[in-house]
């Protein structure tokens, strides 16, 4: 199926490993040109490199701190000279924070927020006047499943999560007369390189075996596995085409069916 997004230019924050990366290389394959936008510039500039490797489309990095104001714009900046528009924003970037409520100071929480919940509305704030130009645009927020459901030891960051999905909302009807679309995408339980240090830690602890820490995770699972970034790139794929005009202030859950609900 083509769904229209040869050169289409998307940024894509957080683009550089686990479900960032795999949308990066989902939009390239697609015929989108890509700006692979995190923090770490060696680990930007590998990911740029494999990108390019497999694929026609152009592909660029620009290492960005979201907690800047200043690196943020010159994202936008740097991205409008060399393409000359944007069309498709991911804010796939977060950070995620553990910790017991009464142990999180207020510097805690101001890191908290000041990547995840600010970074997202500082980039929509640069993303949209481009898109407006165009009457066309598609801004795509990745949230998580503990927006949903809270957990007592990530609490920060389903709040975050939360607000972010609040603010999908909220700005789809805003921004709807403009042609620019949005929506989040819920993921949960998904194999990342997070998700893996996250089970060999697990097992350091414990001294359980992988398949034994696994075993309850999936459990809570209908589909009966762990997901793969690549399905979580092909439905950003999707809402970001033409082929999803008519879909915006909405909220995909693409967790084998954990957070299934009337």
């Amino acid at each position: 199926m083509d769904l229209g997004l040869r050169d289409r230019v998307a940024i894509v924050t957080g683009g550089n490993r686990g479900i960032g990366y795999a949308i990066s290389a989902e939009l390239l394959k697609e015929g989108a040109h890509v700006v692979v936008a995190s923090l770490d510039p060696t680990r930007n500039a590998d990911a740029v490199g494999k990108l390019k490797a497999q694929s026609n489309g152009r592909v660029t990095g620009v290492p960005t701190d979201l907690n800047d104001v200043a690196a943020v714009e010159n994202l936008f900046k740097k991205t409008l000279a060399e393409f000359g528009r944007l069309d498709i924003l991911v804010n796939n970037a977060t950070n995620i924070s553990q910790g017991s409520f009464f142990a999180m100071t207020e510097e805690h929480w101001d890191r908290a927020f000041d990547n995840k919940l600010r970074g997202t509305v500082r980039c929509i704030r640069h993303a949209v006047p481009p898109m407006r130009e165009r009457k066309w645009g598609r801004i795509i927020n990745i949230s998580g499943g503990a927006a949903w459901t809270p957990q007592l030891g990530a609490i920060t960051t389903g709040i975050n999560n939360a607000a972010v999905q609040n603010l999908t909302v909220a700005l789809a009807n805003e921004l709807a007369k403009d042609g620019i679309l949005v929506n989040a995408i819920v993921p949960t339980a998904v194999r990342t390189e997070r998700h893996d240090q996250n089970i060999r830690e697990a097992m350091a602890k414990t001294g359980q075996s992988e398949a034994e820490v696994l075993k309850p995770r999936v459990a809570k699972i209908p589909l009966g596995r762990m997901g793969r970034p690549e399905e979580i790139a092909t439905v950003v794929a999707f809402l970001a085409s033409d082929r999803a005009s008519f879909v915006t202030g909405s909220a995909w859950a693409v967790d084998g069916g954990v957070s299934a609900r009337l």
